[in-house]
């Protein structure tokens, strides 16, 4: 058989047809390229202050954070349409309609760290393991051999990179370790995850979308994205981030597919391994009558921040492991901030009522532990967030458990470190040397039992106009979707169209005289924002189609169940949604233990026919509950077989805890 070649970047076609967006200030969103470097200006121990960038970050730095000395903005910079403008006329850098400009913020201590951390900086700027005892794993060694982010901006930058491997047949990269650790592992520095279920030189694209807010501009682009590449192929899926993952894409297209993003407001960097994740915000910010705290602007400045205007920020390239952070806009918390390795909570100051944060970290959910995130006993000035996230992230990088990957998220760095050392270190990494106890402030979100309902048609906070919540099942988008919901979103919204945790899409910001006509169109006939009770709460890795490590198919056979389900039962009136949430495997990527019921598949041998043979099935949970008084939902069954054996046991659980009864 003939080697397998990856095809030349010289054929590359993916063109964007349509003018990109006004270019961000202060200079171009740009991939990495020849000679690039980030200079950051050193401060050798926190409790000092950091000053602003100079050099070829100064612009970026500078306009984010200004001066050691310099005052920031009071007030997030967003312009939300009214019902006389929602045809349109504003115009920004992120988007055409609503103007979203990150909140300005005082300058962390940049290059801050110990004498006795476990990692230090390279004269090349990177920050790399000094102990390598401590590199326990296959992804540390491979980090420790070379570092990716400095590999993506050294001599010819992503460009060159992907020509060289493109041009190398895959019998080659795989003889040789380090391609195929570039091509494995690296590349998910620049968001790309290779696919090789997909097929040979098949990739996933995960995106940053900051609080989830896209551009009807954003999802055509994207949509022909993935349309190139078929329905076999291009498909993408919304995340539990608030994110969107494209897949099919192959490394020839992705030079320009990245270019063209950028351009269009949107970057990939550090979206993938040990690096912080999208930020989350509240997916109704801005348009919610009982909103608390508008959190787009700060989700965009906590995202500049941490790629450093989009240019790559290696102070934080090199963490233990992934990291979330979260911003909270509601006494709903539809942000999930119990599972979040950071959550900001908003509070005022006790002293002179300024806005700020409460401070929760370490929640997460894993394989051998799941555990919610524990108050810091802080409270931090809004224009001290991202200080706050870089204190945090910095201890976490420098004292992080790099062992097994089961064991190395931020909440084992806190048991190991021990919580007031933890704290300690922290706030000496503070501008300052400062970190105000919570007590100083009081929260500002009021006591809520039960979340509302995102799906549906809903009255905003701007007379005249409503967002529709609508049903996208286990968050899979075909070719043709996107576009059709950026279309709707031109004709009777702002031109916006947004994410949530739950895989799900928002329109926002459509007049009532125009919601009628709207709930007529195809794509909202498609992705309802009516449907079943199951349909509604259905959450889903992406399961074995694309995974390597899942276990079973998830989002057919979740979406096979819940309309099943949906058919057969009937719930109390006052019942909108029961969730149930998918995970392929034990790593709980469809965060099973937040569901009201779980599902983690499995595998395991029955005997049929006096042999064994192989059976997929999942462990069963129960009793997942978020909002204020968030549970972990726990096993109750274990190695039940997928089909009727499973809707029983899920049927007699409806019935029994949420009152369903038979049709």
């Amino acid at each position: 058989m003939a080697p397998t070649m990856m095809p030349s970047l010289k054929s590359s076609s993916l063109k964007s047809s349509r003018s990109p967006l006004p270019l961000r200030a202060g200079g171009a969103h740009r991939c990495f390229s020849p000679g690039r470097t980030t200079h950051t200006t050193a401060a050798a121990s926190g409790g000092d202050g950091g000053a602003a960038n100079e050099g070829n970050g100064g612009g970026f730095w500078s306009r984010l954070f200004g001066s050691a000395n310099s005052a920031p903005l009071a007030a997030a910079t967003v312009e939300q349409p009214t019902a006389s403008s929602s045809s349109g006329g504003l115009e920004s850098r992120y988007g055409p309609k609503t103007v979203i400009k990150p909140l300005p913020q005082n300058p962390p201590n940049l290059d801050v760290t110990s004498a006795d951390a476990f990692v230090g900086k390279t004269p090349q700027g990177s920050w790399q393991l000094l102990d390598e005892g401590r590199a326990k794993n296959p992804f540390e060694k491979t980090k420790l051999q070379n570092d990716a982010l400095e590999l993506l901006k050294r001599n010819g930058g992503f460009d060159e990179l992907t020509g060289e491997l493109t041009s190398t047949t895959f019998e080659d990269i795989y003889t040789d370790e380090e391609k195929a650790k570039t091509i494995d592992v690296r590349l998910k520095w620049m968001g790309l995850f290779h696919r090789l279920k997909a097929g040979k030189g098949r990739f996933m694209l995960r995106l940053r979308l900051p609080n989830g807010v896209l551009n009807s501009e954003q999802c055509r682009y994207m949509d022909g994205v993935i349309s190139k590449y078929g329905e076999e192929q291009g498909c993408a899926d919304v995340t539990t981030r608030e994110n969107l993952q494209l897949r099919g894409i192959t490394l020839e297209d992705a030079p320009e597919i990245l270019s063209t993003l950028e351009s269009l407001g949107i970057t990939t960097l550090q979206s993938g391994m040990d690096n912080v994740r999208n930020v989350a915000g509240s997916p109704l910010a801005g348009i919610d009558p009982e909103e608390t705290y508008d959190t787009r602007a700060m989700c965009q400045a906590l995202t500049e921040y941490v790629t450093q205007g989009y240019d790559g920020n290696p102070a934080i390239s090199n963490l233990p492991r992934k990291f979330n952070i979260c911003v909270v806009g509601s006494a709903d918390m539809f942000e999930h901030p119990h599972i979040n390795d950071i959550a900001l909570v908003p509070a005022k100051s006790n002293d002179n009522g300024k806005l700020g944060f409460h401070v929760e970290v370490g929640g997460f959910l894993s394989s051998t532990r799941c555990t919610d995130a524990i108050p810091l006993d802080a409270f931090v000035a809004e224009a001290d967030a991202a200080a706050l996230c870089h204190a945090i992230l910095t201890t976490f990088r420098d004292y992080g458990v790099r062992g097994p990957r089961t064991k190395t998220r931020l909440m084992w760095c806190i048991d190991e470190m021990g919580f007031d050392n933890f704290r300690d270190e922290v706030a000496r990494r503070m501008p300052g040397g400062n970190l105000p106890r919570a007590s100083e402030a009081t929260t500002l979100l009021p006591k809520l039992d039960e979340r509302r309902v995102i799906l549906g048609i809903h009255d905003q906070k701007q007379d005249g106009l409503q967002w529709a919540g609508l049903c996208v099942p286990t968050g899979s988008l075909e070719p043709g979707d996107m576009t059709a919901l950026a279309d709707a979103a031109d004709t009777f919204g702002s031109g916006e169209v947004r994410l949530t945790v739950d895989q799900n899409v928002i329109i926002p910001n459509i007049p009532k005289e125009k919601m009628d006509a709207f709930l007529n169109e195809p794509i909202v006939q498609k992705f309802t924002p009516f449907p079943g009770v199951l349909v509604a709460g259905l959450v889903s890795c992406t399961g074995a189609r694309w995974c390597p490590q899942a276990q079973i198919h998830t989002k057919s056979n979740a979406l096979e169940l819940a309309q099943r389900l949906d058919e057969q039962l009937s719930f109390p009136k006052d019942t909108k949604e029961v969730r149930m949430h998918w995970s392929g495997c034990p790593n709980v990527c469809g965060q099973s233990q937040v569901g009201d019921i779980g599902f983690i598949g499995t595998s395991f041998k029955v005997k049929k026919d006096e042999k064994r043979v192989d059976v997929e099935g999942v462990n069963l949970l129960e009793g997942g509950r978020i909002c204020q008084a968030p549970a972990e939902a726990q096993v109750v069954d274990k190695k039940v077989p997928l089909g009727d054996e499973l809707e029983q046991k899920v049927k007699a659980i409806l019935m029994e805890k949420y009152g369903a009864v038979e049709k």
